[in-house]
C-alpha cells in the first residue's frame, strides 16, 4: 500500500470502507456520519478530455446531481482533473464515495472523498463596483452539465470545439452512408433487372415447357389411337383367317362325302384279292405234289 501522495489518500479511505463492513458499523458509528451536513463530494485524477456532462452521466448513478463544478484554467479553458459535485439527497454521497473511490476510468485511478466544507468560486463582476471601487461578488448559481446553469450547452470554447469536430464527423459519416446508400440503389436495380431478365427466361422456358407437355400429350393420344386402330385391324385379320378356315372346312367336307363309295368298292375287291392270293398259293403246292 502507498503511503505518500494521491494513493495514499485513497487506500486509506477503501481501508476505512472495509473496516466498517468488516464490524458491521453503521448510523453515528460511521465514518461517514460527520460528514452529514454537507452534500458535496470532491472526484480528483479525472482525465483532462472529461467534461461536466461525463462526470454527471457517470455519477448521477447514485443520485440527482444538482451541481457541478470542474476545476478549469482561467487562461485555456482546460480542465485541471478534478471537481466538485454536489448531490440533492446527502446520502448518495456515501454510495458515491463507498463505490467509486479508487475506480480506474480511461485508465487513471480516481479518488472520491467527503467534502466537509465546501467553498463555493467566487465570481467577481468586473464592471459593476461597490462604493470602494471594488468588483461586487457575484451569487453563486449551481451548474449544469456544461459548467454554465441547466440545460446550457457548448458555452464553453473548448466544448464548442469538442462539438464542431463531431459535427463534421457526423456529417462525414452522413456523406458516406448516403454515398453507400447509393451503391446500394444501385446494385438493388441491378439485381431488380437482373431478376426481371431472369422472370422474362423462365416465362420463355415456362411456355417451351407448356408446349413441349402439350406435344407429348399430343403424340400420346396419337401413340393411343394407332395402338386402337392396330388392335382392330388384328381383330379384323383374326376374323377374316377363322371365317377363310371356316370356309376350307365346308370345301373339305363336301369332297368326303363323295369319295365314299370308292371306299366301299375297294372294300368288295379286297376278298377277291385274297381269294387270288389264296389261289397263287395252292398252285405250288400242287407242283409239289407231282414231283
Amino acid at each position: 500500500m502507498s503511503v505518500t501522495g494521491f494513493m495514499y489518500n485513497i487506500n486509506a479511505t477503501k481501508k476505512l470502507g472495509e473496516l466498517e463492513l468488516s464490524e458491521g458499523l453503521e448510523g453515528n458509528r460511521s465514518w461517514h456520519y460527520q460528514f452529514k451536513d454537507s452534500a458535496y463530494v470532491y472526484i480528483g485524477g479525472l482525465h483532462p478530455g472529461l467534461t461536466e456532462g461525463d462526470v454527471v452521466l457517470c455519477f448521477s448513478q447514485f443520485g440527482e446531481i444538482i451541481d457541478v463544478n470542474m476545476i478549469r484554467d482561467r487562461a485555456t479553458g482546460k480542465s485541471k482533473g478534478f471537481c466538485f459535485v454536489c448531490y440533492e439527497d446527502q446520502r448518495s454521497t456515501v454510495l458515491a464515495v463507498d463505490n467509486m473511490n479508487g475506480y480506474k476510468m480511461l485508465q487513471r485511478t480516481i479518488r472520491v472523498d467527503h467534502v466537509e466544507k465546501y467553498k463555493a468560486p467566487k465570481n467577481l463582476d468586473e464592471e459593476d463596483l461597490d462604493e470602494n471601487g471594488d468588483p461586487k461578488l457575484l451569487e453563486y448559481k449551481a451548474t449544469g452539465a456544461e459548467g454554465q446553469g441547466q440545460g446550457v450547452y457548448n458555452a464553453l470554447d473548448g466544448q464548442k470545439k469538442i462539438h464542431d469536430i463531431q459535427k463534421v464527423k457526423k456529417a462525414v459519416a452522413v456523406k458516406k452512408l448516403t454515398a453507400e446508400d447509393g451503391d446500394e440503389a444501385w446494385a438493388k436495380a441491378f439485381e431488380q433487372t437482373l431478376n426481371k431478365e431472369g422472370g422474362k427466361d423462365k416465362k420463355k422456358k415456362d411456355k417451351k415447357d407448356k408446349k413441349s407437355k402439350k406435344s407429348v400429350k399430343e403424340e400420346k393420344q396419337e401413340l393411343k389411337e394407332m395402338l386402337k386402330e392396330a388392335k382392330r385391324l388384328k381383330e379384323e385379320t383374326k376374323r377374316a383367317k377363322e371365317e377363310a378356315k371356316k370356309g376350307k372346312e365346308k370345301r373339305t367336307g363336301g369332297k368326303v362325302t363323295k369319295a365314299e363309295p370308292s371306299s366301299s368298292a375297294s372294300e368288295s375287291s379286297s376278298p377277291d384279292s385274297e381269294d387270288s392270293d389264296e389261289s397263287e398259293s395252292e398252285k405250288p403246292k400242287k407242283k409239289s405234289k407231282k414231283k
